[in-house]
């Protein structure tokens, strides 16, 4: 009876143990799907790539799902759909970084035993948007700055930095995105109804 009982309480020990498997959460997507299209009075797009991503302390950009500069082109492509006329817009990319900042850490007894904050995740995108109107001379140029930024603690795993990185991504995208519709909607023109 007794090896029995010890058989039954090592397999509910096995089973407890195989329902207890912890699955990493998986980081959020960033995609420009979300962002819904403006209609461009131009007849083409053009996407220039200007920004050189380094793979060098601090940058940390060539981590993320999308490469940030990739996801800014999406982005272009996505948001800024030429829809006739005779013009041309180009959007050219002047920066587009993931870069992890070091956070000066708290010396002391008191801090040795908490959870300090570490690093600071930092996402920046520089772009110019130019319109060229040949047909009256018309011509328009913005430029867009975006940035934002998350601290992660020192406990913080892998996985925690890869969905910092994702979400400090498509936070920046999102500032861009609705400078790039005050912008333009101040151009006469630009958009098409």
């Amino acid at each position: 009876m007794r090896p029995i009982r010890l058989l039954v309480i090592m397999l509910m020990g096995f089973a407890g143990l195989a329902a207890c498997q912890t699955i990493a959460p998986t980081p959020p997507v960033t995609t420009a799907d979300k962002f819904a299209p403006l209609a461009i009075n131009a007849r083409r797009l053009e996407i220039i790539d200007n920004w050189q991503m380094t793979v060098e302390a601090p940058y940390v950009g060539h981590r993320a799902q999308t490469l940030p500069s990739n996801l800014l082109a999406d982005w272009a492509a996505q948001v800024l759909q030429p829809a006739g006329g005779s013009g041309e817009l180009i959007f050219d990319i002047l920066r587009a970084s993931v870069i992890r900042i070091e956070l000066p850490m708290k010396a002391g007894i008191t801090n040795f035993l908490t959870d300090q904050q570490e690093s600071k995740i930092k996402a920046e995108f520089v772009v110019n948007i130019m319109w060229l109107q040949p047909v009256g001379g018309t011509q328009a140029r913005v430029e867009l700055r975006a940035d934002h930024s998350a601290t992660i603690a020192e406990s913080a795993t892998a996985n925690d930095l890869q969905t910092t990185i994702q979400t400090v991504l498509m936070a920046a995208l999102t500032t861009l995105d609705q400078q790039a519709r005050v912008e333009l909607a101040k151009i006469n023109k630009i958009t098409l109804p």
